[in-house]
């Protein structure tokens, strides 16, 4: 169950130039796609005119982010997010 300030969260765009949401992004990272990389062929962040400039930092904290909780869970038992 998402928190109030992670659904605000995921309707603030990360990604300027293609306007993609973190919603978007944290989907995507759900989904498998945890390099900026695969991020970047799934969704297109990182392809506007800033060519990642802008994002990337705050994608990358969103990957790192995203591993370090499953890392978290695995160590307490609990079943994987996504």
């Amino acid at each position: 169950m998402e928190t109030k300030k992670q659904l605000i969260d995921s309707f603030k765009k990360v990604c300027l130039c293609r306007s993609i949401k973190a919603g978007t992004i944290m989907a995507a990272i759900q989904e498998g796609s945890l390099t900026f990389e695969a991020l970047r062929r799934k969704i297109g962040v990182g392809t506007g005119n800033c060519k990642a400039k802008r994002c990337r930092s705050k994608i990358e904290e969103r990957i790192q982010g995203h591993k370090e909780s499953i890392e978290a869970k695995s160590e307490t038992g609990a079943p994987p997010c996504g």
